[in-house]
């Protein structure tokens, strides 16, 4: 027989189960139908824009691109991610889901991982919506409609590796997050190169621009960088989840 010492504990979840778990634990119908609505009001604005331009020149491109940057990469990405966020995180902290993941057998990485993943997934996809429903209603060329979708998503994927760690550090993860958004990104991150690159949307806004041929935005980085800065955001931000994961502490 078996001496209780030798059992084998209970196999860690895989992490496709622990991002289920969190995606579909979430609670909150009303934060999908106010990220939807806020994205059709969005195509809203742009549809507005299409109507009242010279219909024979169309809404200028410049003038799509500012309206992608201002409206969808710098405030509707963003706060969508940080509201996902606190759904995820804050939302499993209430009802006991996330200690009682902690307390089970997982890999601490694959519960960090899996909390940047949940969040990416149930906001990347309504991000994209909004970039494209905006850059299409205002007539944009299918360049811009296709740039404005890959800068969308991996601004998500930066901002899901960012507010699942402040989930996770923090009790008032979404007044930190605002925090960031308004104050860092939006003052800071204007003032020069050093706080505009510890800015996610200095890499999607750039994205943005490299993809469509337009001048960078000011503080802007190459097209490479506009790749990986997000990327590189949300793997240190998850590996400090699970150093916060490891010291045996949920906020």
């Amino acid at each position: 027989m078996t001496s209780p010492t030798q059992e084998r504990a209970p196999a860690p979840a895989s992490l496709w189960l622990l991002t289920t778990v969190m995606t579909r634990a979430a609670q909150g119908r009303w934060r999908l139908v106010a990220s939807v609505g806020a994205a059709l009001a969005l195509g809203a604005v742009g549809l507005v824009l299409r109507l009242r331009a010279d219909p024979a020149l169309g809404v200028p491109e410049e003038q799509v691109l500012t309206l992608l940057t201002t409206l969808v990469l710098t405030l509707y990405a963003p706060l969508l991610c940080l509201v996902q966020a606190a759904a995820v995180v804050g939302d499993l902290r209430d009802d006991g889901t996330l200690v009682y993941l902690w307390l089970r057998p997982v890999s601490r990485w694959r519960l960090a991982v899996a909390a940047t993943l949940a969040v990416f997934v149930r906001s990347a996809p309504l991000a994209v919506l909004a970039a494209v429903v905006l850059a299409v209603s205002a007539g944009g060329a299918t360049q811009v409609v296709v740039a404005a979708a890959y800068a969308a998503a991996l601004a998500c994927l930066g901002y899901a590796g960012l507010f699942a760690f402040l989930g996770l550090a923090v009790r008032r993860a979404l007044v930190w997050g605002l925090v960031y958004v308004l104050v860092w990104e939006g003052l800071v991150g204007t003032f020069g190169a050093l706080p505009a690159r510890l800015a996610v949307n200095t890499y999607s806004t750039s994205l943005l621009s490299g993809l469509t041929d337009s001048p960078l935005p000011a503080q802007g980085v190459g097209l490479a960088w506009a790749w990986a800065g997000p990327v590189l955001f949300a793997v240190l931000a998850t590996l400090a989840s699970q150093w916060r994961l490891l010291r045996g502490e949920v906020a």
